[in-house]
């Protein structure tokens, strides 16, 4: 027994995955949350927990199902281990990112959020290959690299990894070749890349349709000194902005994160609040709360809730129209982790993103900054829709349709872009994430055969009746 768990812990792919993991979840040593520790060498623990608790919940569930799905599939054809296979592992991945994110839930926490951060996905949407994701979507472009390895690793079904390659790439140019152009109008713009407490000054005579600013840029900021952040056009244009602002409301802990739309004419129009929150950043998990109070550090938790906590909104963003032919689908920094979001956005008819971040948290990680673009590119190729970010602590940059980066600035500045409106719709916008729900399926279907041959094998007590003995 010990002999077999040792060959199974030296097979190579265990080793990467645990490598693999560990980097993506690396940026939770330099992250700002670690402050509530206290100390130096208690915030390393910490991070050191967090990276290794991670780690080891993504690498068992994707070892787990190696295992599993081998000995299933032992007497499938091999086709059929692709047909079957593609779901399953797109339902593993999804397992991955759901799962940690739910173990770090707090009060302000959503079932649903998800942390896709350590997917292969993030890999293949830099690739080629990315215009797949307009048919497949994220977790099936993760599910194609598990397939293409777990046939890889196996000498029986190696041959056939080449057939998962040649599919995704078929299916990739399916993608580029019905929604490579876009087919509405010109948007100019402006994105804007500050920090909190170093502004880049009034936007005006830029004669913009749009200015996004970070979250956060419009704080202290209503429709009598609006001036302040939004001039006026020289041409006389009406310019239309958007970005967010903290606000206090009755709560004696947290505060609202609000995000504000309108224009230089009529100020302010529109108010929503922020729905989806970052685990740990702006919703400390039941986890970490207990911990704190086991040891004796309510002071720590109280800093949390009065300064970082955010009180989640009563309902998802919801589009933001500027006129017949330009919808917003604009979100405030963490439904980049949630893909399902802008999908939602574009379903709704939203022919261009935008999201309003603030990364002072991850103290400039580039770890995290490359995730986070990936998911931005992610959004824009699997929608084909232009994406612009403005960002606090974080470059500002424009993509377009096909995930191509046309504009970038850091620092303390402003650039004007031009974007384009995108009316249609790809398959993934239509039926989202339809491999998990196909691989839930399958799930299901095994629960209930496994549950039916149980029953079957139960072995039958017939109770007979004693005949009376005749006196």
């Amino acid at each position: 027994m010990k002999q077999k768990l040792q060959q199974k812990i030296r097979h190579p792919y265990v080793w990467l995955l645990c490598i693999w993991y560990t980097l993506a979840w690396s940026w939770a040593f330099v992250t700002d949350s670690l402050d509530l520790a206290g100390s130096k060498p208690v915030a390393m623990a910490v991070a050191a927990w967090v990276v290794l608790f991670n780690v080891a919940i993504s690498s068992y569930i994707v070892v787990r199902t190696f295992r599993f799905l081998r000995h299933k599939f032992k007497a499938y054809n091999p086709w059929l281990v692709i047909a079957i296979g593609l779901p399953l592992f797109a339902l593993m991945d999804f397992a991955v990112s759901w799962l940690t994110a739910i173990i770090w839930i707090g009060p302000e926490g959503s079932v649903d959020n998800v942390l896709p951060l350590s997917s292969p996905a993030l890999i293949l949407i830099n690739t080629p290959f990315r215009f797949a994701a307009r048919i497949v979507g994220f977790y099936g472009l993760a599910a194609f690299f598990w397939l293409t390895v777990f046939l890889l690793i196996h000498k029986r079904w190696r041959v056939y990894s080449l057939v998962s390659i040649a599919l995704l790439a078929t299916l990739s140019g399916i993608g580029w070749r019905f929604y490579k152009n876009p087919n509405g109008s010109k948007v100019t713009a402006t994105i804007v890349s500050e920090n909190l407490d170093d502004h880049v000054g009034v936007m005006q005579n830029r004669d913009n349709d749009l200015v996004v600013f970070p979250e956060y840029g419009l704080d202290k900021i209503g429709n009598s000194n609006l001036q302040d952040r939004l001039g006026k056009n020289q041409d006389g244009s009406k310019t239309y902005f958007l970005g967010s602002q903290e606000v206090k409301d009755s709560s004696p802990t947290g505060h609202l994160n609000v995000l504000i739309f309108g224009n230089s004419e009529d100020g302010i129009a529109s108010a929503q609040e922020k729905h989806r929150l970052i685990p740990g950043g702006e919703d400390l998990g039941y986890i970490a709360r207990i911990a704190l109070r086991a040891t004796n550090q309510k002071g720590t938790l109280d800093y949390f809730s009065y300064a970082k906590m955010v009180i989640k909104g009563p309902r998802p963003l919801q589009t933001l129209s500027v006129d017949e032919s330009t919808v917003l689908g604009s979100a405030v920094c963490s439904s980049i982790i949630a893909s399902k979001d802008y999908q939602t956005f574009a379903a709704q008819g939203a022919t261009l993103f935008t999201n309003s971040a603030s990364l002072t948290i991850f103290r400039g990680s580039r770890v995290f900054a490359w995730q986070q673009k990936s998911l931005a590119r992610f959004m824009a190729i699997a929608n084909s829709r232009y994406f612009l970010q403005s960002a606090n602590a974080a470059t500002a940059y424009v993509l377009d349709n096909n995930g191509k980066q046309i504009a970038e600035v850091r620092g303390t500045e402003a650039k004007d872009v031009t974007a384009h409106n995108n009316s249609q719709k790809t398959p993934y916008t239509y039926v989202g994430e339809w491999l998990v729900a196909t691989g839930l399926l399958i799930v299901f279907g095994w629960l209930i055969k496994v549950l039916h041959d149980r029953n079957k094998k139960k072995p039958i007590v017939r109770k007979t009746k004693r005949k009376a003995s005749k006196k």
